[in-house]
């Protein structure tokens, strides 16, 4: 079963061109880059990811209150 905080789009924004891309976080811990559309790669750093996991658990508390 996957925990809520997986559904969770995370965006991250393309050092190459700036654009901003999103993703589920769950996908995002399985996968180590993300296709931009300018063709480049938004690498998936593990602080980013943790950092979204942290924001999402703070939501979901939230949100079950």
């Amino acid at each position: 079963m996957k925990k809520k905080a997986d559904t969770q789009l995370i965006e991250l924004r393309c050092e190459h061109c700036g654009q901003i891309k999103a993703a589920l976080l769950g996908w995002l811990k399985e996968h180590d880059e993300l296709s931009c559309d300018c063709g480049q790669p938004i690498v998936v750093r593990a602080n980013d990811l943790v950092d979204a996991v942290k924001r999402a658990d703070a939501f979901e508390r939230r949100v079950a209150v």
